[in-house]
């Protein structure tokens, strides 16, 4: 695949996937997760642990009773790495089951799930007969993505006699294959008498889930029978009619609950999120009765700002942000989109000044991206070096990611050689960092220094002969820019068989093939990347190749699909102009809706 900039990896997260990301058996994983409470709930700073959840300790060594009380004069302090970093190495060292399920506790009141799976399963292996234990890790281990482990644990807490909670397993598990789902209904069904709504709910999600909705309507009737309130079975029979296709049935009967339980936020929420992927209007109104219910809660606002952003509501979805920045809550997401919304306005100095009060996040790299572009665009290079470099002095843990989103402005800027001196300044502080030295090795490739860039992509393979970025990178270019074609093969036959099926390697494969003069072997590899990643640049060597197999009709086809994507692919126009071709290809039209 041809190697020009880094990924942008910073690419912003589409805006409706923070509304429609709560799919109906998500919900109810979130649901089964944990008691009953307002949802969802505003996350504050937390506080100095009570004094009442002091542990007794039992007789410890000096060293590891010192340690403890460390932990808990720093957790009373919030200074959390110290105090959960204690805990768990003393849970890990001593087996005790008291340390355990106090560092249990505490990684979860500090909102740290690595450290709460951690703990929890520490506090199980020390008590396997404490329902409690097995429960928490079962949970855990849901959330973390591990169903068949955490089904494990829940069925000792079941066994043991403690409350379950299979449900946000059966959740937890849509991921695995429709065989090891199966496997599970039947662990399901094989167990002893317990929580039976519980188990029949976990019934009802995995029935569903392989298709089986007769029989999952059928155990959700058997829950509404027993509770008839319950909302996680009223969301999977509306799942089952959607399933079904009947979409009206399922949001009638979701209505029909709601009518009758108005004050029910989390069927709402459920029924909200379900709507904004199908009717924003609906979701609309769900959203804005919930935010009348819960004016405090800052994720059911922001949801609010986002779907009046997707129907055009910009003024009303601003009011909701700024609501937002008033109240201190939301901060990052409210800059963000407040920021965009300055944008599409046309008022650059108040998008950057909002994107750039965007703290480290899952939208941190989008935002510092978008303020920084425009900084470059509407001020110069100067003033992005100039914004780069108080940015890296503000969050000195992010300076990496910092340094290779100002390399990537500066090339899209075509400022290669800022770029290049920006790395090469770095590389001095930095020698061995792999991923500066693979963005410096793209750079010299822009300023067409082919050994500066080999010299770069043969030090990242010296530090690691597997890695198949720098083979694959190394190897297309040397087949894109050099008659070294053997040597090219042989590299990116090495990444190959470490990453069979990446697009980008199968890419620069069929690309070395067709250098080769090997058209059947080309034309496959290119086929394979085009499937798994129809990119505009993957388009340009399969028309090509196509093209010079004398299949045109197809070439054209496939570069108008990749123009389609990519209307301004400067790589199809050249290679379309180099072949001669004519008339020029035009974009795939869209499809109809």
């Amino acid at each position: 695949m041809s190697i020009s900039n880094l990924h942008s990896f910073f690419a912003a997260t589409s805006r409706l996937a923070r509304v429609a990301a709560g799919v109906v058996l998500t919900g109810i994983m979130v649901a089964c997760s944990g008691a009953a409470q307002p949802v969802p709930a505003v996350v504050t700073a937390p506080e100095p642990l009570p004094a009442s959840a002091e542990p007794t300790y039992r007789p410890f060594p000096e060293d590891t009773l010192y340690a403890l009380l460390v932990a808990e004069f720093a957790a009373r302090r919030g200074v959390l790495d110290v105090a959960l970093g204690n805990y768990l190495q003393q849970a890990a060292r001593t087996h005790d089951a008291g340390v355990a399920a106090r560092a249990t506790r505490m990684a979860r009141y500090f909102g740290a799930d690595r450290a709460t799976l951690e703990a929890a399963l520490l506090w199980a292996a020390a008590e396997p007969e404490e329902p409690e234990a097995q429960f928490t890790a079962a949970t855990e281990l849901a959330r973390a993505g591990r169903p068949r482990e955490a089904f494990a644990h829940m069925r000792a807490a079941h066994d043991a006699g403690g409350a379950s909670n299979f449900a946000v397993i059966a959740a937890s598990s849509l991921e695995l294959a429709p065989s090891e789902r199966r496997e599970m209904l039947a662990e399901l069904e094989a167990l002893g008498p317990g929580n039976e709504v519980d188990v029949l709910i976990a019934r009802a999600v995995l029935l569903q889930s392989v298709d089986e909705n007769e029989l999952a309507l059928a155990r959700v009737r058997e829950v509404l029978a027993l509770d008839p309130d319950n909302y996680q079975a009223i969301l999977i029979e509306a799942q089952v009619y959607q399933n079904l296709g009947d979409t009206e049935k399922a949001y009638a009967r979701i209505e029909q609950a709601l009518r009758d339980t108005p004050d029910n936020t989390r069927l709402r929420l459920q029924y909200a999120r379900l709507l904004a992927k199908t009717d924003l209007a609906r979701s609309e109104e769900q959203f804005r009765i919930l935010v009348a219910q819960q004016p405090d809660d800052a994720e059911l606002r922001l949801s609010l700002a986002l779907v009046y952003h997707e129907t055009g509501q910009f003024e009303r979805m601003s009011e909701q942000l700024n609501a937002l920045l008033a109240a201190g809550q939301q901060l990052n997401a409210a800059h963000f989109y407040l920021g965009q919304e300055a944008e599409r306005q046309g008022d650059n100095d108040a998008a950057i000044a909002h994107y750039l009060e965007v703290k480290p996040s899952p939208m941190f790299i989008a935002a510092l991206a978008r303020g920084c572009e425009l900084i470059s665009r509407t001020r110069g290079p100067t003033a992005l070096g100039e914004a780069m470099t108080e940015l890296r002095a503000r969050w000195p843990d992010q300076k990496l990611r910092l340094l290779l989103l100002e390399s990537e402005l500066r090339v899209e800027s075509k400022d290669y050689d800022g770029a290049w001196r920006l790395l090469s300044n770095a590389l001095a502080e930095q020698p061995e960092e792999p991923a500066l030295l693979y963005a410096r090795s793209m750079v010299s490739e822009k300023r067409g220094d082919v050994a500066a860039m080999e010299q770069d992509l043969r030090r990242m393979l010296a530090l690691d002969p597997d890695n198949s970025l720098a083979l694959n990178a190394l190897g297309y270019s040397l087949a894109n820019l050099t008659d070294r074609f053997a040597e090219a093969l042989a590299l990116i036959s090495h990444a190959l068989e470490l990453k069979p099926d990446d697009p980008a390697i199968l890419d620069s494969m069929g690309w070395v093939q067709y250098r080769l003069g090997n058209l059947e072997l080309a034309l496959e590899n290119l086929r394979k990347a085009f499937d798994r990643f129809p990119d505009h640049e993957v388009a340009a060597h399969l028309g090509e190749v196509l093209w010079v197999m004398g299949r045109t009709d197809e070439a054209r086809l496939v570069w108008g699909k990749g123009l389609a994507g990519t209307p301004d692919s400067a790589i199809i126009r050249a290679t379309t102009e180099r072949l001669g071709v004519s008339p020029p290809v035009q974009p795939e039209p869209a499809p109809a809706p």
